[in-house]
């Protein structure tokens, strides 16, 4: 496989550590940032091939950079799995309206995780 690049946006620094711990040990190009703003700067410097993007942060939530993102023609095809402590239904069918390819509610299972992230990157695969 590939080296694919994972975006990691969540504003709890465990969160991101760990996901970027255990996304590196399975083989992705890993960058984490805690803020919306600066998951939108990450964006134009290196576009990634996903984004694990948390919705509920200071400033700029999930939702804005999730909008902000599919407005773009450049970064509207960029999958966004959300993950987030949001466990309403109204939550993930907002969220798969707006263009994310997958909602996974915290806390969550790295397994979960890792099986989303293959079937998208890797959608032939079985």
């Amino acid at each position: 496989m590939s080296e694919a690049s994972i975006l990691v946006v969540d504003d709890e620094p465990d969160v991101r550590r760990m996901l970027q711990v255990i996304l590196d040990k399975n083989g992705y190009g890993v960058q984490g940032v805690s803020s919306g703003l600066e998951a939108l700067v990450a964006v134009n410097e290196r576009e990634p091939d996903l984004i694990l993007l948390d919705i509920m942060m200071e400033g700029m939530d999930g939702w804005e950079v999730l909008k902000l993102l599919k407005m773009e023609e450049r970064t509207r095809d960029i999958p966004v799995v959300i993950l987030s402590a949001r466990v309403e239904p109204r939550d993930k069918i907002r969220g798969l309206q707006e263009g994310a390819v997958d909602y996974i509610t915290k806390p969550f299972s790295v397994k979960g995780v890792l099986n989303s992230i293959d079937l998208i990157l890797n959608p032939t695969v079985s």
